[in-house]
């Protein structure tokens, strides 16, 4: 595995490139969780998972971006479309195919969702939402996020909001994509299973060829990529290989 650690895009934001030693790899570009306040690329649970994907033949750029309490609505979602577009120009250089997937976890996942479904972010960056290969979600809020809610507009962070916030939102008669897994827990964060299933249901309203496939997966909260199970694997690793697998990409 090769690692090119502290790549800077957008200024002071960084990444790190995860990579096989063979050229020709597909690419995961991954935002983590923390709720848009904390967390860091480099997490030892990053670290492993992305050793897990490089093992199975891709790439895995795990993502930086700014967070509050000194960032805004929308500079993470502007750094994580950045990011997108690093990936886009540079991972041929590195030695991969030119396509990428999108995943992230919790708020990453809502990160990855905003900018799947609000096409402003990858558009700036000219990037259109439809060229990423595939999109793997790990228990999103699909609904106005938390922290989003507290911290732009004051609001109690356990109202369910759909607004300009919330990746339902975005959700309509022109919504498309290309493939997308969505993933969730047994015992979830509150409202957290019901809002993803509401969210694969209103895409299916709008689109019944829609090709998103969900997953319920044992534990808490992201429990699949935070917790290893009995075999020292990671349960997201497992479903999002074998989906990946599926979907031939």
């Amino acid at each position: 595995m090769r690692k090119i650690l502290d790549v800077v895009y957008n200024g002071n934001c960084r990444l790190d490139a995860y990579l096989p030693a063979t050229n020709g790899f597909p690419t995961i570009v991954y935002f983590h969780g923390g709720g848009l306040e904390s967390g860091d690329k480099a997490d030892q649970n990053y670290v492993e998972i992305a050793k897990c994907f490089v093992c199975a033949g891709y790439g895995f750029l795990s993502v930086n971006y700014r967070m509050y309490p000194t960032a805004k609505f929308p500079e993470y979602l502007e750094d994580a479309a950045d990011a997108v577009a690093w990936a886009k120009t540079h991972i041929e250089e590195y030695g991969g195919n030119g396509d990428l997937l999108i995943s992230g976890q919790s708020a990453g996942a809502w990160m990855s969702l905003m900018l799947c479904l609000n096409g402003e972010y990858l558009s700036a960056v000219g990037i259109d939402s439809r060229e990423i290969k595939g999109w793997i979600i790990d228990s999103a809020q699909t609904t106005s996020h938390f922290n989003v809610l507290k911290c732009e507009t004051g609001c109690n962070p356990s109202l369910q909001r759909i607004d300009k916030y919330a990746p339902l939102y975005y959700v309509d008669e022109n919504t498309r994509f290309t493939k997308m897994l969505i993933l969730f827990y047994e015992e979830d964060m509150p409202c957290r299973p019901e809002q993803n299933m509401l969210f694969v249901k209103a895409v299916k309203a709008f689109n019944k060829g829609a090709d998103i496939a969900y997953r319920q997966l044992a534990g808490g909260h992201c429990h699949g990529s935070t917790e290893k199970d009995a075999d020292g694997g990671y349960a997201y690793v497992k479903t999002a290989l074998n989906w990946l697998k599926e979907k031939n990409i």
